[in-house]
């Protein structure tokens, strides 16, 4: 049976069906009348206008798929995911930024710690000027904490890079406190210095001997870092004034005898901005017990006695411990402020 052959036995089969079915139509296809109505022609209209709808419709699909036809549809979902993709990518840049943004704020924070301390270090070397107290003020320290001075000895050495050297010797005995009092001081006083020998030893009695070797490097110019000749200065003239107030208040009253004492130091900067970074005794011999406060404000240092005022806030200079120094509320107020306390800005001198 050949495909014609099967394909009109079909044909017929269909026929016959619609025969069966729809005489009065089969009789006038037969006779070619079918469509010779008008509603007729329109249904018939119709039938092949939905299928052939159906049929592009479906081959469009088919085609624009395979990508033979270009789809507004599919470029549209194209654009969609490229957007999308876009916006990941745009999305993970800026996880990017604002890490290395944050990588960059911590590198330039560690870097400006580092240059502080490089600065707070070259700022604590002190000046060569000091020498000349040196071995009097450890010594000083030293019967302030109660400690037996077995050796204490200065020797120059060679200049190094740029900076006159010496090595300082020493040899203490006291309680353990004390010795470990000595010590943090000394690391305040020469914080550039460089522990070439350390050594604490227990006695039978139970007290420590101390003993150590400092290097440390001494700066013949720069007289600011530390009390210097500036300082001294600074000193004997205080000395003069306070001689020539003690003999004003004789005549006059407790009232007028403080505000002759008093002066106001940074009166336009707050007490917050200030760092507390050591002590220094007066060079006038005939006021030993008289030291003056070194306070920072910046890159300035400035020396400060009891009895002045102090910051803004206006505050009165009471007395220097080793908690800090202590200061008060300005005379003359109906309320009484409590006492502020000003700490040391790393180890006590």
């Amino acid at each position: 049976m050949t495909v014609k052959t099967w394909f009109d036995k079909r044909l017929n089969t269909c026929v016959e069906v619609a025969s069966l079915k729809w005489p009065a139509a089969s009789l006038r296809w037969r006779n070619g009348k079918l469509f010779a109505t008008a509603q007729a022609r329109g249904w018939r209209a119709i039938l092949v206008g939905s299928l052939s709808m159906l049929l592009f419709g479906m081959a469009w699909q088919l085609l624009s798929g395979a990508g033979w036809i270009d789809s507004h549809r599919v470029a549209m979902k194209q654009w969609q995911g490229e957007q999308t993709t876009l916006q990941n990518i745009e999305a993970l840049q800026q996880i990017k930024l604002e890490a290395l943004a944050l990588a960059n704020e911590k590198r330039k924070a560690t870097h400006l710690e580092y240059q502080l301390a490089l600065d707070d270090l070259i700022l604590a070397w002190p000046n060569s000027a000091m020498r000349s107290q040196l071995i009097d003020r450890l010594q000083r320290m030293a019967q302030y904490q109660n400690l037996r001075i077995e050796q204490m000895a200065l020797a120059p050495l060679p200049n190094e890079h740029g900076y006159e050297a010496g090595t300082l010797n020493f040899i203490v005995k006291g309680s353990e406190l004390a010795t470990a009092s000595f010590w943090k001081a000394l690391n305040q006083l020469f914080q550039n210095g460089n522990w070439t020998a350390l050594t604490w030893r227990r006695l039978p009695d139970g007290n420590f001997l101390f003993e150590g070797q400092l290097h440390l490097l001494w700066d013949a110019e720069d007289a600011f870092t530390d009390t210097g000749v500036e300082l001294q200065a600074r000193g004997r003239s205080a000395a003069d004034a306070k001689v020539n107030l003690k003999q004003k208040l004789n005549n006059t009253n407790n009232t007028n005898n403080i505000s002759l004492q008093k002066s106001h130091l940074w009166p336009d900067q707050s007490l917050s901005q200030m760092r507390l970074v050591g002590a220094a005794q007066s060079a006038d011999p005939s006021n030993k017990d008289w030291t003056w406060t070194l306070l920072q404000l910046g890159r300035q240092i400035q020396a400060v006695r009891p009895g002045q005022y102090l910051g803004l806030e206006n505050r009165l200079v009471l007395s220097l411990d080793s908690q800090g120094l202590w200061l008060e509320g300005a005379t003359g107020t109906e309320l009484s402020l409590p006492l502020t306390l000003l700490a040391w800005d790393k180890v006590q001198p």
